[in-house]
């Protein structure tokens, strides 16, 4: 009897923080608990028939907890938002391993050396002379995309839309590779849920283009989300929720906890209690608007107020959204995705060089100089690269400008699908471009820049009738040893100077 009366306390106290989420389920098993220790505290009910209630009632919660898939924590109208977060999930594990790509082509040589070419940009690839050929693999192993040549030997081309239909039921891309090309075989394409069309011939760069887009490789990382919120639970429940979503939560329980380590985090998305202790979630949006790099990251508010006043009060004050704690939480995901996808499409646009596809000048330099404070406060690894085409004038010159781009969008695609995803890559100027290598010395870099190095001195540039390759230089400097960013580009600059003496189609790192 003496614990019944801390354990109704308890009880009430969960029932009541979860009381503005929309899990009736655990409420309706909570708010039992909390009556029959009433019951029996009052001596309403007989203690031995309540007791055995409350025991059943704790047990299933405990069960409830053992699942995979815990069925409290399950809403009916969760429904809507499982494509969002499967699309999520799927995105995110996509960029954890190399996909796999199967080319199948009965030109033997052209087939083979697109695979190779292919498997340069960081892509796992294997070449098929036929589609038979694939099918005794493909029990054995999945692809991720497969291009397909349509006009080939012993099969009709509805046999080929067939087997593209078949794969695409297996949830297998398909790209459509051939050098006929017109309405009726695009048509038929379509309707065989075909991806893409690629016409032979074309060039590395277009293929590789169209494998990124069809995959959609865009995604470089987890979303990474704030989350402030001075009711512990509240937070602990939605970072739980978002981090099985592939968000990267960072959860603080008052607004001066945030700015303290802001600079560290850098987030993608600020979700915001608005009525907090101290300085509310209004005041945060409008100190976060002050700050000029987070002029387009979303502020969304999580509230249990929904007067029409504290909504309008909140979009004025700098917020994209304000979303009521009443929401079922899979739909507050839902939408906390959406926002996020939406807005990383937006910054994209206005911070990617468009030729390219890389950061640009301001955008490398903001994240070099972010890098540079972040090394020296956790006193970590961080190296600053810069590469500068070899002859690029030259190229300009005897190909004209057009082939120059090429070697220019070309050289971003591989740069992007070869380095990970927490490095950072610009186009600094021209023909110059600048990566900042975060938890790498110049040493540990050397290797993977070289693999870069080597596979796109292998790149052939097409020019009308002619092909042509490039090579790059590169200079190394260590950024977290150096007292200022300027000075160390300026470092890394006259390494890579050292390297277009010494012959160009180097790397070197700077040396006192």
């Amino acid at each position: 009897m003496a614990l019944l009366e801390p354990l109704r306390v308890c009880v009430e106290e969960l029932n009541e923080s979860v009381s503005d989420l929309a899990l009736p389920s655990l409420q309706s098993i909570l708010s039992r608990i909390t009556k029959a220790c009433s019951d029996i505290l009052c001596e309403k009910e007989n203690f031995g028939q309540v007791a055995t209630e409350v025991d059943q009632l704790l047990s299933q919660l405990i069960s409830s907890t053992q699942k995979v898939s815990n069925p409290l924590l399950i809403e009916t109208s969760a429904a809507v938002s499982d494509g969002a977060v499967e699309q999520n999930l799927s995105l995110a594990a996509k960029q954890n391993r190399r996909m796999s790509i199967a080319i199948v082509d009965d030109e033997k040589v052209s087939g083979m050396a697109l695979a190779e070419l292919v498997s340069e940009f960081n892509f796992n690839v294997e070449y098929f002379e036929s589609i038979g050929e694939l099918k005794k693999k493909q029990p054995k192993r999945q692809f991720d995309l497969v291009l397909l040549d349509i006009l080939m030997p012993e099969v009709s081309t509805a046999q080929v839309f067939e087997f593209a239909a078949e794969l695409t039921h297996l949830g297998t891309k398909v790209i459509s590779h051939s050098g006929l090309f017109n309405f009726e075989m695009r048509l038929a394409a379509v309707r065989a849920g075909v991806v893409d069309f690629i016409v032979k011939p074309t060039s590395i760069l277009g293929v590789i283009e169209k494998i990124n887009r069809v995959l959609n490789l865009q995604k470089a990382r987890d979303y990474r989300i704030v989350f402030i919120d001075d009711h512990k639970l509240m937070g602990e429940f939605y970072q739980t929720l978002l981090e099985d979503a592939q968000c990267e939560v960072y959860f603080m329980d008052s607004v001066e906890q945030m700015f303290s380590c802001l600079d560290d985090i850098y987030p993608d998305l600020f979700l915001l209690d608005m009525n907090m202790p101290g300085v509310s979630g209004l005041d945060a949006a409008k100190m976060i608007r002050q700050q000029k790099q987070f002029d387009f990251t979303p502020i969304v508010f999580l509230t249990g107020d929904e007067q029409l006043e504290t909504k309008l009060a909140a979009l004025q004050g700098g917020a994209e959204d304000v979303i009521s704690k009443s929401t079922p939480p899979a739909l507050v995901i839902d939408l906390l995705l959406t926002r996020l996808k939406r807005s990383l499409g937006v910054r994209e646009f206005v911070s990617k060089d468009s030729l390219t596809g890389l950061l640009n000048h301001g955008q490398i330099m903001e994240a070099a100089m972010n890098s540079f404070r972040l090394a020296h406060r956790q006193k970590s690894n961080a190296s600053i690269a810069m590469l500068d085409l070899d002859h690029f004038k030259s190229v300009n010159d005897t190909y004209g400008h057009a082939a120059g781009d090429k070697v220019l969008s070309g050289l971003g695609q591989l740069l992007s699908r070869s380095l990970r995803t927490t490095d950072y890559i610009g186009r600094y100027g021209g023909e110059e471009f600048m990566i900042v290598l975060v938890g790498a010395s110049p040493e540990e870099s050397v290797e993977k820049l070289n693999a870069i190095k080597d596979a796109f001195a292998a790149i052939d540039f097409e020019f009308k009738d002619t092909v042509f390759r490039a090579t790059f230089s590169i200079g190394l400097a260590d950024l977290a040893e150096n007292d200022s960013l300027p000075h160390a580009i300026n470092q890394a600059d006259q390494a890579l100077y050292a390297s277009k003496v010494g012959g160009r189609n180097k790397i070197s790192i700077f040396k006192e």
